[in-house]
C-alpha cells in the first residue's frame, strides 16, 4: 500500500511539472512566433526589429549593422507607404503612377510594404494606377499619331517643293518666306532634306537678300557646300556667257555642229548660250537645223531661264518669228540655186552684174518696229552664188567683166 501511494504521489508531481513546463515553452515559444510573423510580415515592424538589434554591442548588433538592406532606404519607403495609404486613393494613384513611370522596382516595392498595411486599400489604389496606365497610354497613342502624321505631312511638303517646276518652288519659297512665320522657321529643315543640287539651284535663282538669310540659318558644313556649289555654278553660267559672244562672231553655219544639237550641251546650257545671242545670230542657226523636236526643247528652256532670271518678256516670239523669216528667206534662195543651175553661164552673168549694183532693201525683217535684217538684190545674188558649187560659180564669173568679178569676190569673202 505505501509502495503504491508513493507512486501516485509521484504520477501527480510529474503532471504538475509537466503542465509548468507547457505553460512556461507557450508563454515563451507563442510571443516568439507572433514576434516572428509580425517580422517578416510587416516591413516597418522588421525595420524597427533590425533598428533596435543592430544597436546591441557585440556580434549581434554588427550583425544587424551588415544586413544588405539599406536601412534607411527602406525606412523612406515604409514612410512613403503609410503615407500613401494616408492619402485619398485617387490623389495616391496619381503619386504613384509618377513612380511606376520612372522606377518600376520601387513602385512595388512601396505596393508591398502598403499591401502589408492594408490590403484593400492598397488593391483600390492599384486598380486606379492601371486606369492611369491605360488612360496615358491612349494619350501617348494619341500623341504619336499626330506627330507621325505631322512628319508626313512634313516630308510630303519637302517632295513636293523637291520634285515640282523649280520656278513654282522659287515662287512659292519667296512669297510664304514673308507671309508664315511657321513656314519661315522650318524652311532651313525642310531644305536639308532636300538633294543638294536642287537647293543649288534654288538659292541660286532666289532674291539675292532672301539667298544669304536662308543660307545664314542652315547647319554650317551644309552651308560651306552650297557656297562651293554656288561658286562653281555662277562661273559656269558665266562661262557659258561669254561662249555666247564668241559664238555671235562665228559663221552660222560653223555653230551647228557647236550648238544645232544637244550633244555637247544640255537643254538648260543651250537655253542660256541662245538667250545671250542676238535674235538673228540665233534665227541664222535655227533656221537651218530641220529638227522640230529640238527646236521645241530649246525654246522650253529658254523661257525657263527667262523665268528663273525674273524676266517678263520672253525673246521666243522674237526668234520664231526672225526663224520663219530665214527659212522661208533660205528655201527662196535654194530656189533660186536650182534655177540659175540650169541657166547657160552668160545668161546668169548679167543678172548678177544687175543684181550687185542694187543694194536698196527690197524685204527687211522688223522686231518691235526696228529693221533686224534688210535684204537687198545684192544680198540675194551673193547668197545664191555662195550655194552653188565652185565649177559653175568659176564659169559665171568668165562671163562678167573683169570689174565685176573683182567685186564679187569681195563680196563673197565677206563672212
Amino acid at each position: 500500500m505505501e509502495n503504491i501511494e508513493k507512486m501516485e504521489i509521484e504520477q501527480q508531481n510529474n503532471k504538475r511539472g509537466k503542465r509548468k513546463w507547457v505553460i512556461i515553452l507557450t508563454a515563451i515559444v507563442l510571443p516568439i512566433l507572433i514576434l516572428s510573423l509580425l517580422y517578416f510580415n510587416n516591413m516597418s515592424f522588421k525595420l524597427r526589429v533590425n533598428n533596435l538589434l543592430s544597436r546591441v554591442p557585440g556580434g549581434i548588433g554588427d550583425r544587424f549593422k551588415t544586413l544588405p538592406t539599406d536601412f534607411d532606404s527602406q525606412e523612406k519607403k515604409a514612410f512613403l507607404a503609410d503615407y500613401y495609404l494616408s492619402l485619398e486613393p485617387a490623389d495616391a494613384a496619381d503619386k504613384l503612377y509618377i513612380i511606376k513611370k520612372d522606377d518600376e522596382q520601387l513602385y512595388s516595392e512601396i505596393i508591398r510594404l502598403m499591401n502589408s498595411n492594408s490590403s484593400s486599400k492598397t488593391g483600390e489604389i492599384i486598380t486606379l494606377v492601371r486606369s492611369l496606365e491605360s488612360r496615358k497610354d491612349l494619350l501617348s497613342s494619341i500623341y504619336d499619331e499626330v506627330q507621325a502624321e505631322k512628319e508626313k505631312q512634313f516630308q510630303g511638303e519637302v517632295s513636293r517643293l523637291e520634285s515640282q517646276d523649280l520656278t513654282l518652288t522659287i515662287h512659292e519659297i519667296e512669297n510664304r518666306y514673308e507671309k508664315e512665320a511657321d513656314f519661315k522657321e522650318r524652311l532651313p529643315q525642310i531644305l536639308s532634306q532636300m538633294n543638294e543640287n536642287r537647293v543649288v539651284n534654288i538659292l541660286f535663282y532666289i532674291e539675292d537678300g532672301l539667298r544669304g538669310e536662308i543660307l545664314n540659318k542652315l547647319d554650317r558644313d551644309l552651308k560651306a557646300r552650297l557656297d562651293n556649289k554656288l561658286v562653281s555654278k555662277n562661273m559656269e553660267r558665266n562661262n557659258l556667257i561669254s561662249l555666247a559672244s564668241f559664238y555671235e562672231a562665228k559663221p552660222s553655219d560653223e555653230l551647228l555642229d557647236e550648238i544645232g544639237n544637244s550633244e555637247k550641251f544640255s537643254f538648260e546650257e543651250l537655253g542660256i548660250i541662245y538667250k545671250n545671242l542676238s535674235i538673228l545670230k540665233s534665227a541664222e542657226v535655227l533656221s537651218q537645223i530641220e529638227d522640230d523636236g529640238f527646236k521645241e526643247q530649246l525654246f522650253t528652256a529658254i523661257r525657263r531661264e527667262e523665268e528663273l532670271t525674273g524676266e517678263e518678256s520672253s525673246v521666243i516670239n522674237d526668234i520664231s518669228r526672225a526663224v520663219q523669216f530665214m527659212t522661208e528667206y533660205n528655201s527662196k534662195i535654194d530656189d533660186l540655186v536650182s534655177t540659175y543651175n540650169r541657166m547657160s553661164p552668160d545668161r546668169v552673168a548679167r543678172i548678177v552684174e544687175k543684181m550687185m549694183e542694187n543694194e536698196d532693201t527690197v524685204t527687211s525683217l522688223e522686231i518691235n518696229s526696228e529693221p533686224l535684217y534688210e535684204i537687198s538684190d545684192a544680198t540675194i545674188i551673193v547668197d545664191v552664188l555662195s550655194r552653188m558649187n565652185n565649177k559653175t560659180l568659176s564659169n559665171i564669173m568668165d562671163n562678167m567683166e573683169t570689174d565685176n568679178a573683182s567685186k564679187l569676190t569681195q563680196m563673197l569673202a565677206r563672212p
